[in-house]
């Protein structure tokens, strides 16, 4: 494409340079600024990953310590929490934006799904270690009553006089109570399987035994004796019931703790998964952005070219134009037609050389009107000299003083000299005429040559 006219070439160059400027302006800012979102979105997404396991670890540790500060863990969760929400559906505050392609954003649905039920095991270890907490804090109190009601079994059995085996039953009973507040205490502190079992047997022993108590005839023959053992049935049962409960508790908080350690490393791979997800996207969109600057810088390179063949033509034409116009000096026979321009040169040299046409076409109408005064003069001169030679001749046969006869001689000769000056100034303004001509005819021969 080769507009005709100098201005709009001008323009067409310098709207394609500027474009091709701030194309690569706005890449290499949108570059910058891609990278900067990139490198904030992959280091929440990593982030994402310590959380797991620390949220598994201050979990671990809170089960097996007696104080309890959830801080830490409801922390990370709130976090954990927060920045997943940014990433799956992006805050613009944060400069952090929703996933912007598929396979990210299903992997994100995948944690989050996976997330609800892990979030709700935490808060039912959180609640179920509280809850432990309290019942811990009455456990050895009610151990020392359960201890203390089974020795005031043996010594009303001692005071009564009763059988040796029945005093050595009993008093199993008080190692027995021990033995319970002992493994219970192992177990719920170091969630141990052996403890477990041994505080299971040790329970049934004792309950077994103190059935086989009320149920015995010879205590039920001492009022005092039996009277014990039935208030210790009694209590017995409520702390059965206690036991039991502590004991759901503490399974609930032992499958909660073991769905946690099964799924943290899902999670933790989702996330990884994840990141390596977004990692790739980002590099994929820097090497969208280089392959485009690569192409702007092409598409720069091509304008160039461009507009080097444009400024050559202008150049080209325009010396061409000068030259045409330096050889105007030394034209002969030029004609309107003769000093025209080439069609291919742009619109203002046309426009300038339709001026010089115009000139050249009032130079030659000057021109014939300067021939045509030229002949008249030369007739009006013929016919000054004929009107001359008959007033002489008439002067001749006049008769008339020769002063007189002077005078009329010197006004003929005046005004034949006149007429002959007049005859010449017209002949040199022809000859200027023709030879303005004739420059203007040699640039036309000229140009028609260089075209």
């Amino acid at each position: 494409m080769k507009p005709s006219r100098i201005s709009t070439k001008l323009r067409i160059v310098g709207g394609l340079l500027s474009l091709m400027i701030f194309l690569i302006i706005g890449l290499v800012v949108a570059m910058n600024e891609k990278s900067k979102k990139d490198s904030l979105i992959i280091n929440i997404a990593g982030k994402q990953r310590m959380l797991t396991q620390k949220m598994s670890k201050e979990i671990f540790f809170l089960r097996h310590r007696d104080s309890h500060d959830f801080r830490q863990l409801d922390g990370a969760m709130e976090l954990f929490e927060n920045n997943l929400n940014d990433l799956r559906f992006g805050n613009s505050d944060r400069g952090i934006y929703a996933p912007q392609n598929s396979v990210i954003e299903n992997k994100l649905e995948e944690v989050a799904k996976g997330w609800g039920p892990f979030k709700e095991e935490l808060e039912s270890v959180k609640k179920g270690i509280l809850s432990v907490k309290s019942d811990k804090e009455v456990l050895s109190k009610r151990i020392e009553l359960l201890l203390n009601m089974s020795d005031k079994i043996v010594q009303e059995m001692v005071a009564k006089n009763l059988e040796g085996v029945y005093i050595d039953l009993s008093g199993r009973q008080r190692m027995l109570s021990q033995r319970m507040g002992l493994f219970i205490e192992r177990y719920l502190r170091t969630d141990n399987r052996e403890d477990y079992f041994l505080f299971v047997n040790a329970k049934a022993l004792y309950d077994e035994t103190l059935t086989m108590f009320a149920q015995d005839a010879t205590i039920q023959g001492h009022p005092d004796v039996h009277g014990a053992v039935v208030h210790l049935q009694q209590y017995w049962g409520e702390f059965e019931t206690y036991v039991t409960h502590l004991l759901e508790v503490e399974r609930a908080i032992n499958a909660s703790i073991a769905y946690v350690n099964r799924n943290n490393v899902r999670i933790l791979d989702n996330m990884d998964e994840a990141v390596w997800l977004y990692t790739e996207h980002s590099e994929n969109k820097n090497q969208l952005l280089v392959n485009s600057l690569f192409f702007i810088g092409i598409m720069a390179m091509v304008v160039i070219l461009y507009t080097f063949v444009l400024v050559r033509d202008m150049v080209s034409n325009i010396d061409r134009f000068v030259d045409r116009a330096k050889r105007l000096a030394n034209i002969e026979g030029a004609t309107p037609e003769t000093v025209s321009v080439p069609e291919g040169m742009e619109t203002e040299l046309q426009e300038a050389s339709s001026y010089l046409q115009a000139y050249v076409g009032k130079v030659s109408v000057a021109m014939r009107s300067s021939e045509e005064a030229i002949k008249r003069a030369e007739n009006s001169i013929g016919e000054l000299q004929a009107l001359a030679e008959n007033v002489e001749e008439a002067l001749r046969d006049l008769v008339i003083d020769e002063e007189t006869r002077k005078k009329l001689g010197h006004s003929m000769n005046a005004t034949e000299d006149i007429a002959i000056e007049s005859t010449e100034s017209l002949m040199n303004v022809s000859n200027m005429l023709n030879k303005l001509k004739d420059n203007l005819a040699s640039l036309a021969h000229n140009a028609k040559q260089t075209r």
